[in-house]
């Protein structure tokens, strides 16, 4: 296990800037997911930590070390593709082996470092096969077997799963939250699916652009999301962001929206000395679906907890819930219900704002207040 800063890193490529300013730092066994959308750098910055690619300005930090001018092999790193990259001509066994035997490792040791690594990934039966004869799912254990018979004091992982299907992606996941769990192993992940980040980070960096826009817990970026990017990249569905105005309101502060048909709601905003010089401006309200229900699944006994009838738009049942659209603000916005909530398109129903989940964003900024 392993330490790891990335301290003011930037890297370009002539005049284009991929990377501006990056800086991380996590601890021992921590399991950091970069997660963005294509192109925003978050696979540069792993090719970077790896010493697959250059950085331009800034330094890379292992274990208090500056490693910037070590050589790939020399940084005690183990890197995980998207493509498996395994040796075609290569039994699972010698796969599993081949870096130990190039490091000069003894024939007995290796042996026993494979066998309790394809025991642990549950790859035993697999070890006398060829990568040809394996499934997706099985190729990406051996290429896990392979970095982790090494014991490196980090793993990377660039996006391992995207070439799986959706129910074995959700398998290996659980499998790969097992292993850090088991190991206490420092991991650095690449993904653009925000549902992987937040299952298995410990720490999410969420990148635009090359910019790194919030650094925290899975729960520290989802419930106070740093900006408009982040609150609408994470989560799914993603967090309502409806235009409204800040306005005094029963010697306190609320949100004031509208609704298709000119009716005004109005919603008071917990912690109003944080939004006195807001007061007759114009605001973002941010609110998850889940923080927008019916009245019999709001907590009865919380006081920011407020009723509204909402016409319905739009119901899409996924079994458990259904999602209810309506609209405000200009916005088309979506609750999470009971499946039996009793929502009809069409006709106003009861929605219940859990108003201490609401967060404000400043419309020209789009950072949070």
């Amino acid at each position: 296990m392993a330490s790891l800063e990335i301290r003011n890193v930037c890297k370009s490529y002539g005049s284009v800037d991929v990377l501006k300013s990056i800086n991380i730092a996590i601890n021992h066994g921590d399991f950091l997911v970069l997660v963005g959308p294509s192109g925003c750098g978050k696979s540069t910055l792993l090719s970077m930590i790896a010493g697959l690619d250059e950085i331009t300005s800034g330094e890379l930090v292992i274990d208090g070390e500056v490693v910037n001018d070590k050589h790939p092999s020399q940084r005690d790193i183990a890197m995980v593709f998207q493509s498996y990259a395994l040796y075609p001509n290569m039994s699972v066994e010698k796969n599993i082996a081949f870096g130990l035997e190039m490091r000069g490792v003894p024939k007995a040791e290796r042996d026993k470092k494979v066998e309790s690594v394809s025991q642990m990934l549950q790859i035993g039966p697999l070890l006398k096969r060829k990568p040809a004869q394996l499934s997706g799912g099985q190729r990406q254990r051996v290429a896990m077997g392979r970095a982790l018979v090494r014991e490196p004091k980090i793993f990377l992982f660039d996006e391992p799963l995207s070439n799986l299907d959706a129910k074995l992606r959700v398998d290996m996941r659980t499998e790969i939250k097992k292993l850090h769990q088991r190991l206490g192993a420092t991991i650095v992940y690449v993904t653009h699916d925000q549902i992987e980040a937040m299952t298995l980070a410990t720490r999410i960096a969420i990148m635009k652009a090359g910019i790194l826009q919030q650094l925290g817990t899975p729960q520290e970026v989802y419930d106070t999301p740093n900006n408009v990017f982040v609150a609408s990249f994470m989560g799914s569905p993603s967090m309502n962001l409806i235009p409204a105005t800040v306005v005094a309101h029963q010697n306190s502060v609320a949100a004031r929206l509208t609704s298709p048909q000119g009716n005004e709601l109005i919603l008071p905003l917990p912690q109003p000395e944080r939004y006195q010089t807001w007061i007759d401006k114009p605001v973002i309200l941010g609110i998850r679906p889940e923080a927008i229900t019916d009245m019999s699944s709001a907590e009865p006994n919380n006081p920011w907890v407020f009723p509204a009838d909402c016409q319905v738009d739009v119901t899409e049942p996924t079994g458990a819930d259904v999602y209810v659209l309506t609209t405000l603000g200009g916005k088309e916005i979506v609750a999470r219900m009971r499946s039996n909530c009793g929502a009809v398109v069409g006709q106003k129903t009861p929605f219940a704002f859990n108003m201490a989940k609401a967060v404000l964003f400043d419309p020209q900024t789009e950072n949070r207040i």
